[in-house]
């Protein structure tokens, strides 16, 4: 998936929740709310965030390593694929 995809779906997730909070009176649903669903919300929260970065940072990772002259077939190895598949993929990072 795409920097760009990544971003649309970070942000799409986050006027989701922005649109429920505002639809409800968010603070009396809280209230209501089980610990166990918050933990499940902040978790998945998380897990989206986490996504994002872990992702910014690999083709981060592949920009620096192709500016030290690092082969494709090296990166691609390193990152479980082939040469051909993480130059398909990360070329424009």
């Amino acid at each position: 998936m795409s920097e760009a995809e990544n971003r649309a779906e970070l942000e799409a997730w986050g006027e989701r929740m922005s649109a429920k909070a505002e639809a409800a009176d968010h603070a009396d649903r809280l209230s209501r709310m089980s610990s166990a669903l918050e933990g499940l919300q902040r978790a998945a929260a998380r897990r989206i965030h986490l996504t994002y970065e872990a992702a910014k940072a690999v083709r981060e990772a592949v920009a620096r390593a192709r500016a030290e002259g690092v082969s494709w077939n090296t990166v691609g190895h390193a990152l479980g694929t082939t040469g051909e598949a993480a130059r398909q993929r990360y070329s424009a990072a």
